[in-house]
């Protein structure tokens, strides 16, 4: 995913705050984009969560998909890129986040397409 796409990706998601895409073999974070500038350490820390969750997911016939994390205060959401499974996306949003347009918009931009705003 070009910087470019992660970019238009969070502008279509209202109350992403951060998108991050990672490589989970590597714990390398490939590239950012964000509301606000985030430390390094922070985006090391996201993608080792994302990292973390998606190794212990229980191994069925494919690989998870996403895993998601919702609260009052915001949610953490990741999402692996199914035709490059050691790469994923990572997404810091509010609480208010629409989470069936978040997943339907993250699906698109793995895929390389357009985003179902």
């Amino acid at each position: 995913m070009t910087p470019t796409a992660l970019n238009a990706f969070r502008r279509n998601v209202r109350d992403c705050e951060l998108a991050v895409y990672v490589d989970l073999d590597s714990r390398t974070v490939l590239s950012s984009d964000g509301a606000l500038q985030f430390p390094q350490e922070y985006l090391d820390a996201l993608c080792a969560c994302a990292a973390d969750l998606f190794d212990a997911a229980p191994k069925g016939e494919g690989p998870v998909e996403h895993v998601l994390f919702l609260s009052p205060t915001g949610s953490r959401s990741f999402f692996r890129n199914l035709a490059e499974p050691n790469e994923a996306l990572c997404c810091m949003c509010a609480a208010e986040v629409a989470v069936e347009t978040l997943i339907e918009n993250a699906r698109a931009a793995l895929a390389g397409g357009a985003s179902a705003q």
